[in-house]
């Protein structure tokens, strides 16, 4: 198994393998995609307030199915519920981050992760802004991804 080592703050090497890369990456794919699901749950209470069917011209009319005709009204009734369960979908995404940096608010690195994936500041600008070596970001990153993996884990929001 590939292995890198890292320092923490302290200065003791931390390994850091291959596996534990992944679920790093992922773990910011799901950072970096909550301010889109705030985004998401906006529009989708706007679409819900002001369903629009989308006109197709498919072999079976509307919705291009050829068994099954509904009304508009049926449409809107279903297009509403689909709607709203996206809106729950999300809703249910963003309580689960809240509750894994909750959990993590007093960690020392915790405002890297505003800075990094909310406010999308580059580790350059992030070491700017703190005034620090830009490996110290990376450090920091380490840090604060680590002490959030098992939160992550709990809230199923990655694999084991």
């Amino acid at each position: 198994m590939a292995k890198e080592y890292a320092k923490n703050r302290e200065g003791v090497e931390l390994m850091i393998t291959k596996e534990q890369k992944i679920i790093f990456r992922k773990m910011e794919e799901i950072l970096r995609n909550y301010p889109k699901y705030q985004k998401r749950i906006k529009m989708e209470i706007e679409n819900l307030q002001n369903p629009q069917l989308k006109k197709s011209c498919g072999p079976g009319g509307q919705g291009g199915n050829n068994y099954d005709y509904k009304s508009e009204v049926e449409q809107i009734e279903e297009l509403k519920q689909r709607i709203s369960n996206n809106i729950s979908r999300y809703k249910e995404i963003i309580f689960r981050i809240d509750e894994c940096l909750s959990m993590v608010q007093d960690h020392e690195d915790y405002d890297f992760i505003k800075m990094k994936y909310f406010d999308k500041l580059s580790y350059e600008d992030i070491a700017n802004k703190l005034n620090i070596h830009i490996r110290t970001t990376y450090r920091m990153r380490n840090n604060i991804l680590s002490a959030l993996e098992i939160h992550f884990k709990t809230q199923r929001l990655i694999e084991f």
